[in-house]
């Protein structure tokens, strides 16, 4: 119950956008910010990062260098067995 309370009360504060998850795959195109720290070190904390920032058009998690990397947009998209992106839908 507190946790629905607590959303309830950000709701008109957050700005929700939807990921589409791409195993596999690595975003290329405008770099927004790059992050490397340990705070940064997973795909759930990568897409939560970039949930939080306004502009981002998509994510990338490089697992073998514990790197996420947030993009103001899209060029393409490449395989490497190393990444997990996500790509916002417009809701």
């Amino acid at each position: 119950m507190k946790k629905i309370l607590s959303i309830t009360f950000f709701l008109p504060f957050i700005a929700f956008a939807e990921y589409e998850m791409k195993a596999g795959m690595m975003v290329e195109g405008k770099i927004a910010s790059v992050k490397t720290s340990g705070k940064y070190a997973s795909f759930e904390k990568c897409k939560t990062y970039a949930e939080k920032r306004t502009s981002i058009k998509a994510f990338t998690f490089d697992s073998k260098k514990d790197k996420c990397t947030l993009f103001k947009s899209i060029r393409g998209i490449k395989e490497d067995a190393n990444s997990t992106s996500g790509i916002i839908i417009e809701v």
